[in-house]
């Protein structure tokens, strides 16, 4: 290892411990908790999906090692300093760095033709163009395409990684291993894909039964997937600051702390989610049938449960009320009916409320349509005794101005502040 990298690496760690050791840290856990515990101190705030190339200015997010995984190590510290100094909200920074696990998983045997490496996604190369899903999937014989994943865990080349990690941080972090906390549980979202959109769109209709065998056949290797993971001791717990799918962060007193090596956790003492989000333009009715009464097998596996991304939920609440019965997060993105969904969903559930990225876009960034909306949701918030995390995500440009974002999210503190 070069001196040069290493002294980098321990004088990044030495800024986040010293973060980390803020007694704010401890605050915000407080209050994530009181909000996921349905015991609400204030509204939380939240920032994630942005990908790195929409934050790049200045020198702060240069790298400067050279070698590939030490070069990550660089990246994830460097992108913690960054997002405390301008992306703060309620984020917590703890004195950690995880090694993750390395495994190979063969997933389904099936990938749609959009599908990108997750590291070229960050840099901003899979947005803004259209797709056509060639359909793969169209009839019972079609469905064998759907394979049993296989997961192998490298546990030996894994521990070689982490002894090397508890070297260079020494006496600065804790390296702690990370497994899986997070499974990809998008139902209709991977079928459609596979089935072609209009093509699988229409079978709701025309093959009812075939799309029942079809989310059936799909669940089951879910299901079988996250088993895996489970029988070889590689899950990590979500109850910290790890996003819980596609909502927000997973702080709570209501399930078991992370297990003391950071794996080995067991699926019902974590958090689960799914979202459909391709559902959203189809009924309640049709949600509840095809989606939720097949989801529910999904969800009885954990602890806790999170329901939706960017689709609208606002009118197929009572749907998810009745097939979800450790539900606890809801998502209300900025295509429902805010107050609707709020009204319904009450001090019931955890309001995962998503400001509209939009407005952070264009020539001129939509200041007043911004602080208007959070606003409204901290109104409705008192008026219906909701427990609250604003999660601000999915962006897609900033205009080529960073200092937007950080600018919403010192508006949005000042406005939560006074809740």
């Amino acid at each position: 290892m070069d001196r040069q990298d290493i002294a980098t690496l321990r004088e990044l760690a030495g800024k986040v411990r010293d973060i980390a050791g803020l007694p704010v840290q401890q605050e915000n856990i407080r209050l994530w908790q009181s909000v996921n515990d349905l015991q609400m101190i204030r509204p939380v705030l939240h920032l994630r999906d942005c990908p790195l190339y929409l934050l790049q200015t200045g020198g702060e997010l240069v790298l400067t090692i050279e070698d590939p995984f030490l070069r990550s190590l660089e990246l994830d510290l460097k992108l913690r300093l960054y997002e405390w100094e301008h992306l703060r909200l309620d984020r917590v920074i703890e004195p950690v760095i995880h090694c993750h696990c390395i495994v190979d998983d063969s997933e389904y045997g099936l990938h749609a033709e959009d599908e990108i490496p997750f590291d070229t996604f960050l840099q901003g190369k899979g947005y803004n163009r259209a797709v056509h899903y060639e359909p793969q999937i169209r009839n019972d014989q079609d469905l064998e395409k759907i394979k049993a994943p296989v997961v192998v865990y490298h546990e030996e080349e894994t521990l070689q990684r982490y002894h090397l990690m508890q070297e260079i941080f020494a006496g600065i972090l804790e390296v702690r291993l990370q497994g899986r906390h997070h499974f990809q549980a998008c139902l209709w979202d991977d079928l459609l894909k596979w089935m072609g959109i209009s093509e699988g769109l229409l079978q709701f209709a025309l093959e009812p039964d075939f799309m029942h065998r079809a989310a059936e056949k799909y669940l089951a290797q879910l299901i079988d997937r996250a088993r895996q993971y489970e029988r070889l001791g590689i899950l990590s717990s979500n109850n910290g600051f790890i996003n819980v799918g596609n909502n927000g962060i997973g702080y709570t007193t209501q399930l078991p702390p992370p297990p003391q090596g950071g794996i080995g956790a067991r699926l019902c003492d974590i958090w689960g989610e799914n979202a459909d989000q391709i559902l959203t333009a189809v009924s309640p009715e049709m949600s509840e049938e095809f989606a939720f009464a097949h989801e529910q097998k999904w969800a009885a596996l954990f602890g806790l449960y999170s329901y939706g991304c960017c689709e609208r939920l606002d009118h197929k609440i009572a749907g998810l009320r009745r097939n979800f019965k450790n539900l606890r997060k809801i998502s209300l993105s900025p295509f429902a009916r805010l107050e609707a969904g709020m009204e319904q969903i009450g001090s019931d559930y955890v309001v995962c409320f998503k400001p509209n990225s939009n407005y952070l876009a264009g020539p001129n960034c939509a200041w007043e349509r911004l602080r208007a909306e959070l606003l409204e949701a901290l109104r409705l918030a008192r008026k219906y005794r909701c427990n609250v995390e604003i999660d601000m995500k999915t962006l897609i440009s900033l205009n080529g101005e960073p200092e937007r974002l950080w600018a919403w999210c010192d508006m949005a503190s000042e406005l939560v502040s006074s809740y």
